[in-house]
Parts: structure tokens; sequence; C-alpha cells
């Protein structure tokens, strides 16, 4: 009984966000000077430069402001070139200099990893070896030989090359 009232509970709970999916959309207000209001017509905005429409407003606006925009975009681009040269050298100087120092850790590290690498090997080998020997000598002393038994465990440091 329990066990069905939970189940009926939860299928309500899952079938009301489906009877919201399932509703007629509703059209959203149309605001006046829209495509979906052809009535009235869409007035300019006071700040509307136009640079995107190529329109006789949009010359006079931007008239006014013609001779200093193109000193200043001289001033800019006369200035700035022999600047932008050296610039750009430098930076590029900086960038490979960055680079060879970075390239010098990376090889750095590469050998100290190897170098790393090679001691373990030594000392696996030696250990090894050590190991080796004292079984050679438990496997003399288990057969009776009495100096097998009386010599001192192998040292690993004695075998490390």
């Amino acid at each position: 009984m329990l066990i069905r009232l939970i189940a009926g509970a939860a299928l309500v709970a899952l079938a009301a966000p489906l009877a919201a999916q399932t509703a007629a959309p509703t059209s959203p207000p149309t605001a006046p000077g829209t495509k979906d209001d052809p009535g009235t017509p869409r007035a300019p905005l006071p700040t509307d430069r136009g640079y995107d429409k190529p329109q006789t407003r949009t010359e006079a606006i931007n008239a006014p402001n013609r001779g200093e925009v193109a000193a200043a975009n001289s001033m800019t681009s006369g200035s700035s070139t022999g600047g932008t040269a050296a610039v750009s050298a430098d930076l590029q100087a900086q960038y490979n200099a960055d680079m060879a120092s970075w390239v010098d850790a990376m090889r750095g590290r590469d050998a100290k990893i190897a170098a790393n690498a090679r001691e373990y090997d030594r000392q696996q080998r030696a250990y090894a070896d050590a190991m080796y020997v004292w079984r050679m000598q438990v496997r003399d002393c288990e057969r009776g030989y009495q100096f097998a038994c009386h010599r001192p465990t192998p040292n690993p440091g004695d075998f490390y090359r």
C-alpha cells in the first residue's frame, strides 16, 4: 500500500512538468517600431553613428571629425612604425632567450633523471648480486660446509660498481 502511494506521488511529480511542456506557446508582446508592429516607424537613436550603413546621414555625422581622425591616424601609424619594429625585435630576442633557458632547464632535468636511473640500476644490481651470494652461502651451509656457515652476510656495498 505504501509503495503504491509513493509510486503514485512520483508519477504525479513527473507528470506536472510534462503537462507544462505540451501547453501552447504564448507569443511575446510586440514593441512599437519592431518588425512585428509595422504600423509605427522606428526612430533612429540619437547616438547611432551608422558605421555599417552607407547613408547620407552617416556621412553628415562623420564629416566634422574626418580631419581629426585622419591626423590621429597619421600620427599613430607614422610614429610607431620604427618603434614597433624595435619593440618587436626586443620581444623576439626576449622570447628566444626564454626558450633557450627553458630548453636548457629541460635538458638539465632530463640529464638528472637519467643519472638517477643509472644510480638506481646500479643499486638494484648490487643488492641482487649480494642476495645471490647469500643464497649460495646458505645452500653451502645446508650441505654441511662449515666455512660457509661462519662467513658474514654479504654486504651490497661490496658489489656496487
